[in-house]
């Protein structure tokens, strides 16, 4: 449904798929904490297209790069200039994104909330405690959460955290990192 990244970091609409390629491309910018923005050029080219078409393609993607839901896709046509203004658009709201600061009372605020809809899975003796939370760095956003048992919290639980955090705070097109540390940790 959607094409190969070219060496402008473009995906051309025409060629019919996304590469394994340009996923591993995605993937080690987004690791690396780069901000990103999926852009499809073309998209006027792409024939027997519906409604839905660019919802389809981008579900497909997600599925195989869970993390691509958190990054914007624009479908544009460089030669017609549909959407390219778009790109800047959304270039400006990543770089907000990836330099957004969150107060410590608001991280606590929805750190609370999540905690009340779902507790951190528990193993009989060895209750994991999460005490609070600060973001501590931008580019990308990084949140320090202070536990007893640091390296109890499943990974589920972390995702769990990171979409609860994400629906309070978009930080759109931008990774966001958990830290959890043991209280009076330094690490």
């Amino acid at each position: 449904m959607l094409g190969q990244v070219r060496g402008n970091g473009l995906i051309d609409a025409t060629e019919g798929e996304f590469h394994h390629l340009d996923l591993k491309i995605a993937h080690m910018a987004w690791e690396a904490g780069r901000g990103l923005i999926v852009v499809v050029n073309k998209w006027d080219l792409v024939e027997e297209k519906d409604a839905n078409t660019a919802r389809r393609g981008q579900e497909e993607l997600i599925e195989k790069a869970p993390f691509l839901r958190y990054v914007p896709f624009v479908y544009v046509s460089a030669l017609s200039g549909q959407r390219v203004r778009r790109i800047l658009d959304l270039i400006l709201e990543v770089a907000e994104g990836r330099e957004q600061r969150v107060p410590t009372a608001e991280v606590n605020r929805v750190l609370t909330t999540l905690l009340e809809r779902n507790s951190p899975p528990q193993k009989p003796g060895e209750e994991v405690k999460l005490l609070y939370a600060s973001q501590i760095s931008v580019e990308p956003p990084t949140i320090a959460i202070v536990s007893n048992r640091p390296d109890d919290v499943p990974e589920m639980y972390e995702r769990y955290l990171v979409n609860g955090f994400r629906e309070a705070w978009a930080f759109t097109g931008s990774p966001l990192r958990l830290k959890f540390t043991a209280r009076g940790s330094k690490r």
